[in-house]
Formats: structure tokens, C-alpha cells, sequence
């Protein structure tokens, strides 16, 4: 399974799903109904699971887009059983969701996991086509818990192989246990932030695996001015000149999820040289120093050079992980809340596959 929901970790849904088609994946993975209906209107064919809540009042829509749904909750199961039969016969699949461990969404304990896929199983309008739980710390080294969340999955798996119960798709392994520890997998990986080739954790065994981070965050200088000794640069005039100094306007800011908590910490690119961004970073635009660029190369930086705010230039490289820390977050957190008015480019090779450009559409 290929995860792509949150905007495909901020990479951009519908590209990345029909790069992952074209891969021949077996399923995607979505958060929530509307993101797989997305998928769907883009033209999206390969199967698709819902991992998050769907309501009961949307079954039928997922239904009539053959769109999977996770399902764990008493009341949706009552609600998919007086479903109006399909004109086309097609039944409503679900992977029935097992809380392990996690204490997020799902059913705790064997017998009652066990009692609801039974139930699940006679509804005429369900098809229980998987069964799957969630690990809450197979990205840490100690797996000691993980092992535990197996133990409780495997003992409900091993009870539905056992009574011939036709439940294909038995799934727990996000990227972490994928990498750590796949026996504990099932028979279905849920590729998720190691797909965009990001690590899971610093404590992951990344001898098993080399991975690339998919993702650059570029941007270019938009105007150049040298200001004097003392001047103020943006909102608080955090930075204040202490001489005369060339500075560059970029027009990327928070609204864009360059967090406005990267002040005084963050750095961009340019000319292969790391250098700072100054002042406070603003809804829509920074402010980054053009002097050791400019003192680098010897000659001074103009309008529309290319600035690297994640990813390399040169022999220079900024990483999620680097601005993860200076937020003191996750990689996660920083590629997701990258913001859809992003223009996304998308290229395979040297070629340039796609641009996508939200606020550019019709």
C-alpha cells in the first residue's frame, strides 16, 4: 500500500497516486473519504482504503466509488447492513480495524475483534476483505511493545486462518516495521514516509535500507537591495543591520508552511552557499542575507537566482531533518504542512512530468 493521504505527505496526492499506479502498487491509503473521492475524480483506478472514520451516512458514496473503508464502530456496521442493495451487485469492502495497542481508532480484545468480523461476515452488503492494526513504537529501537501489538494481531489472525474465515488482506507494518521488523507485516506493507525517502525515526536501522528524500523546497530571490547600518528587517525588526548589507526578498512564507518558528534559525541556499534567513519570517515572504553568497562567488547575487530553502545545491544540503529540529517536530510534520498553493513540479529523471499549480487552475 502506498500511503498518500495529507496530501500525499505534502508531496501532492493525485501525482503521486498515479505515480504509483504506474508502479503497479496493490493499494493506496487515504485518511479520510474525501481524499480517496479526490483520487478517484482525478482518475485514480487502484484500489483505495479509507484508514480513517467514515460516517454512516457516506457508506453508500464509498460504496458506489469502490472505495474501501476501514471499519470498527458498531453503529456503521448496523448502518452498512440496511444499505440499499447496489444495482450492480457491488458490496461495500472493509478492512476491519483491531486496536493493538495504539488506543486510537479500533476494536480492543480478541473476542470482540473476533465477534465483530463474525458480524461483519453476514452482512450480505459487506465484503470483509482485510483485517488490520497499527503499531504505536515500531520506529523506536527497543520493540518490546511492538512485539506485544504482534502477539494480540496475531492471535486474532491466526484464529480467523484457522476457521477458513476468506479474509485476504491481513495488514499491521507502517514504514518503520516494514524496515525493522517485516515478519511482523502480514501480508500487506503500508508504505508511508519512507516512500517519499524520509526515515521513520533516527533509531530505525537504516543500514537495511538507502534512502532519498523525494522532496525539494526552492524558491528565488525576487528583490535585492542593500540596506544601511541599523536598518530594520521585518516585522519586530528582529534583525537590525550592524553595516551596510545586501539583503533578498523571497516570496515564500508561514501561509506556505515556511514556519514563522524558523525565525532566527532557518537557512536557504544559494550559489552552493548555506546562508541565513534574517528577521521575522512573514505570511507570504523572507528576508535572507545575500553578502556571503555574493563574498562566496565574487559577485553579487541578482533577482531571480534560485534559493534552496530544503534540499541541496551544490555540495550544500539543507534536510527535513535539519528544520524538523530547528522546529523542534518530526520530518513528518514539516513536508505535511507544506501548503497546497505551492506550485508542485514533478520530475522523472531530467524530464519534467507534471506541474501542478493550484492557484493557477480554472
Amino acid at each position: 500500500m502506498a500511503s498518500v493521504k495529507a496530501n500525499a505527505y505534502g508531496h501532492g496526492a493525485v501525482e503521486i497516486a498515479r505515480e504509483a499506479e504506474r508502479f503497479g502498487v496493490d493499494y493506496l491509503g487515504v485518511a479520510f473519504l474525501d481524499e480517496a473521492l479526490q483520487l478517484r475524480q482525478a482518475g485514480i483506478q487502484t484500489p483505495i482504503l479509507v484508514l480513517g472514520f467514515v460516517a454512516a451516512d457516506a457508506l453508500s458514496v464509498a460504496r458506489s466509488h469502490n472505495i474501501t473503508i476501514a471499519l470498527f464502530r458498531e453503529d456503521v456496521l448496523a448502518a452498512a447492513s440496511v444499505l440499499t442493495p447496489d444495482h450492480s451487485g457491488r458490496r461495500l469492502k472493509v478492512h476491519i480495524k483491531m486496536d493493538s495497542g495504539m488506543g486510537r481508532l479500533g476494536v480492543i480484545g480478541k473476542d470482540e475483534v473476533l465477534s465483530f468480523i463474525e458480524t461483519a461476515m453476514k452482512v450480505p452488503q459487506v465484503e470483509v476483505e482485510g483485517l488490520f492494526t497499527h503499531y504505536a513504537r515500531a520506529d523506536e529501537a527497543d520493540k518490546e511493545y511492538t512485539q506485544r501489538q504482534y502477539n494480540r494481531f496475531h492471535e486474532v489472525a491466526e484464529h480467523v486462518r484457522q476457521q477458513g474465515w476468506p479474509i485476504p488482506i491481513i495488514h499491521a507494518a507502517n514504514s518503520a516495521a516494514g524496515i525493522d521488523t517485516p515478519q511482523w507485516a502480514g501480508n500487506m506493507l503500508r508504505l508511508g514516509v519512507s516512500m517519499y525517502g524520509l526515515y521513520p525515526s533516527d533509531e530505525v536501522n537504516r543500514q537495511r535500507i538507502a534512502l532519498e528524500p523525494v522532496m525539494s523546497l526552492k524558491t528565488e530571490v525576487v528583490m535585492v537591495k542593500t540596506v544601511p547600518a541599523g536598518w530594520g528587517i521585518s516585522y519586530g525588526t528582529r534583525y537590525v543591520a550592524a553595516q551596510e548589507e545586501c539583503i533578498g526578498t523571497l516570496p515564500i512564507g508561514y501561509a506556505d508552511g515556511y514556519s514563522r518558528m524558523l525565525t532566527g534559525k532557518a537557512q536557504g541556499i544559494i550559489r552552493g552557499v548555506k546562508t541565513p534567513i534574517l528577521g521575522t519570517i512573514c505570511m507570504d515572504q523572507c528576508m535572507i542575507a545575500l553578502d556571503p553568497a555574493a563574498t562566496e562567488s565574487d559577485g553579487n547575487v541578482k533577482n531571480g537566482e534560485e534559493v534552496v530553502l530544503i534540499g541541496r545545491q551544490g555540495d550544500s544540503v539543507i534536510t527535513v531533518g535539519d528544520v524538523a529540529d530547528q522546529l523542534g517536530t518530526i520530518n513528518y510534520e514539516v513536508i505535511c504542512m507544506l501548503a497546497a498553493r505551492l506550485p508542485r513540479i514533478y520530475v522523472r529523471g531530467d524530464q519534467t512530468i507534471a506541474i501542478q499549480n493550484p492557484l493557477a487552475q480554472s
